[in-house]
């Protein structure tokens, strides 16, 4: 921390952003941020023992700018650099971005603008364009708006109702709730939700302010069994305090004898699809193709993707039928 951090008067909001092997992202990560319309945040770079030149091209981008804090330190978690970064957050509110997305220019403004305006909100996210690893667009996500709605989806375990990397918390509320759970990885996100849903409420803007990054070694890949496991047992927890019956365990995901690359191609090409990113589509239906042309996915999304096939209006016409 720079020697005169705690002489300085404390910002409104504290933006985590925990890093790890982030090199080919992290530039334009840090860079959305210091773009912001709205001025009054610190950076925290929060380094989990990066083996590439993550902190180096962050340094560079951030070129002196003053709001910059950089903590290196050995590798032991995301929620255990989250918990670092909570604790030495200064700013009343608390934005979260990951470091291989990107914030649109008003994120902050438009934020901090909503918890101005609505004290008993304990959390706002936004909607998010999915983007492939160059930053083609895939398709637009827009997440629950209202709290009734936010907190359904999370306790049905049927998706992430609220992208963290998108999230903005009210910092006292984070720590009243108990911040973050390490035993809680790679869920951490739901369940920090879920018990901040007990002592406040959940939003998300109708805007799309985050684009996230769509790659290979996400951890909803690479760490698909354990996350599923592991937010079953959040999900039976959370349900258990509210007073309700538990859910019934969805299936773990198969690990593929495959390397994940094609499956990831494929879905990247189906959302495109379906988000009228024709170009993006195509280019995926075909990677995938090339490499795996016995299977009959590979084909029906090749199909779709050329012929600009999307299944929704193929549903609705099927069940006017």
């Amino acid at each position: 921390m720079p020697a005169d951090a705690e002489t300085r008067s404390a910002p409104l909001v504290s933006v985590l952003m925990p890093v790890y092997n982030a090199e080919p992202f992290i530039a334009e990560a840090v860079a959305s941020l210091l773009e912001q319309s709205f001025g009054d945040f610190e950076l925290l770079v929060l380094d989990d023992g990066s083996e590439d030149r993550s902190l180096e091209v962050a340094e560079e981008v951030c070129a002196g700018d003053p709001r910059v804090r950089i903590v290196r330190e050995r590798h032991a978690g995301l929620t255990v650099r989250l918990s670092e970064g909570l604790a030495a957050a200064r700013g009343d509110l608390v934005a979260r971005q990951d470091a291989d997305d990107a914030s649109r220019p008003e994120r902050f403004a438009l934020q901090v603008d909503y918890l101005r305006r609505h004290p008993e909100c304990s959390a706002v996210g936004a909607g998010a364009l999915l983007v492939d690893p160059e930053g083609r667009p895939i398709r637009e996500r827009q997440r629950p708006l209202t709290h009734a709605e936010i907190e359904a989806v999370l306790l049905s375990g049927q998706g992430n109702a609220l992208y963290h990397s998108a999230a903005m918390f009210r910092r006292a509320d984070l720590l009243a709730a108990g911040g973050y759970r390490p035993e809680t990885e790679p869920a951490e996100d739901v369940d920090l939700y879920l018990r901040l849903a007990e002592r406040g409420r959940l939003a998300n803007l109708p805007e799309i302010l985050l684009l996230s990054r769509q790659h290979v070694t996400r951890v909803s890949n690479l760490r698909a069994g354990e996350q599923r496991r592991t937010l079953d047992a959040v999900l039976r927890e959370a349900r258990r305090r509210r007073g309700l019956a538990a859910s019934p365990s969805r299936p773990v995901p198969a690990v593929s004898e495959r390397t994940p690359t094609v499956e990831c191609w494929r879905r990247w090409a189906r959302e495109a699809t379906e988000g009228r990113h024709l170009r993006t589509a195509r280019r995926y239906a075909w990677a995938a193709f090339r490499a795996d042309p016995a299977h009959p996915r590979s084909w029906q999304i090749l199909v779709r993707a050329l012929l600009g096939l999307r299944l929704e209006p193929i549903r609705r016409l099927l069940r006017g039928a």
